[in-house]
């Protein structure tokens, strides 16, 4: 199992870094977790750690001092820095140290088990990096498939979609394009209509199916029936 250090001078980032990953699909275990950056360190001398992740600016020590600690030690930690906003020059510095990579703080949780394969991925070599983005590809469309069959009559964006799988959204498009050679929408809509039409077959007013199938704009509704059967839903109704 992978040993991970977290540092950050915020209680709640310690917490959802924590908390809103899967650490253990990852054969990851947080070891330690600090508020300042000289904490850190000790702990690191004391236990080196496979993966760290840290804030660029804590008290005492910063993120950036301790990357170039582990680099000048040449120790074979991989380190992702984390900050609160995007700076070029923090990252131009971050890439001289040989951090593994630097990840926004708005959007880490769905960053960061990426950026976590690829340290991985790095720490086992190329033929385990592509075994464990297969075994991670896999997993997530399977959670991806499911929850869309079962929400595919929600009013669905791939915003939400992302945030309940725990993946980035532009991620899940590609892997579903990937999968099946379907656009994601596509396939949602397709579902929402095959089900539109058992309803429309049960007699049940146009409205209501548009209802029950997660369109809130009946005339919407009709326009995407139209597009992908190629005939309006009240013509479907007269067949």
């Amino acid at each position: 199992m992978w040993k991970v250090m977290i540092a950050d001078d915020e209680m709640y980032m310690l917490e959802a870094l924590e908390k809103l990953i899967n650490w253990q699909s990852m054969d990851c275990k947080i070891v330690y977790k600090a508020r300042n950056g000289e904490e850190l360190l000790e702990q690191i001398r004391n236990e080196v750690p496979d993966i760290v992740i840290t804030d660029i600016k804590m008290p005492l020590v910063s993120g950036l001092e301790v990357a170039k600690f582990v680099y000048e030690q040449m120790l074979p930690t991989k380190v992702i820095i984390l900050s609160a906003y995007a700076n070029f020059d923090f990252a131009q510095e971050a890439i001289q140290y040989d951090v593994c990579g630097y990840v926004v703080k708005t959007s880490a949780i769905e960053s960061l088990p990426d950026m976590i394969r690829k340290a991985i991925g790095k720490l086992s070599g190329p033929v385990v990096m592509e075994k464990e983005e297969e075994k991670y590809s896999e997993d997530v469309f399977g959670k991806l498939q499911k929850y869309i069959k079962d929400h595919y009559a929600d009013k669905l964006t791939l915003s939400n979609i992302a945030e309940e799988i725990h993946a980035n959204g532009s991620y899940l498009s590609r892997l579903y394009k990937a999968k099946t050679g379907q656009n994601l929408f596509d396939a949602i809509n397709k579902m929402k209509l095959e089900k539109a039409k058992q309803y429309l077959a049960e007699g049940r007013r146009i409205s209501e199916v548009a209802a029950l199938v997660g369109f809130e704009d009946v005339s919407y509704f009709s326009r995407v029936f139209k597009k992908y059967e190629n005939c309006s839903p009240r013509d479907y109704e007269k067949k």
